[in-house]
């Protein structure tokens, strides 16, 4: 999976914003290539979780899954994280702390088995 750059520099400058709150949002692309990110209206951003309004993402081609900020160290999927990953798209990544660069981002398939993540 590829990820443009300007797209991992809003989910990593947004997921500073938001910190220690957890941020969230849906992921456009095409392919093995993530293009952007969409945020959804009438998402709530807490410590420790992200409360996305389902009936609120747009029925769109482009989505291709998911992203969502950890506000520890630690970037593997929780067992919510996993029954979100079910619903929303084929790649879900997830940001955690510092929010630096492309290894504070983790890549998961719709499993939660880790897939490899490159900035293009």
């Amino acid at each position: 999976m590829k990820i443009k750059e300007e797209a991992l520099a809003f989910i990593l400058g947004v997921s500073r914003n938001y910190h220690p709150s957890e941020f969230g949002g849906m992921l456009r692309g095409k392919n093995d290539l993530i293009e952007e990110v969409l945020v959804i209206p009438a998402t709530t951003y807490g410590d420790g979780f992200v409360d996305t309004c389902m009936d609120m993402i747009p029925i769109d081609n482009s989505i291709i899954g998911s992203v969502h900020s950890h506000p520890g160290r630690d970037f593997r999927p929780s067992a919510a994280d996993l029954e979100f990953f079910k619903k929303t798209g084929p790649v879900h990544l997830i940001a955690r702390t510092p929010y630096a660069g492309i290894s504070d981002v983790a890549a998961y398939d719709r499993s939660g088995k880790r897939i490899s993540l490159s900035v293009l």
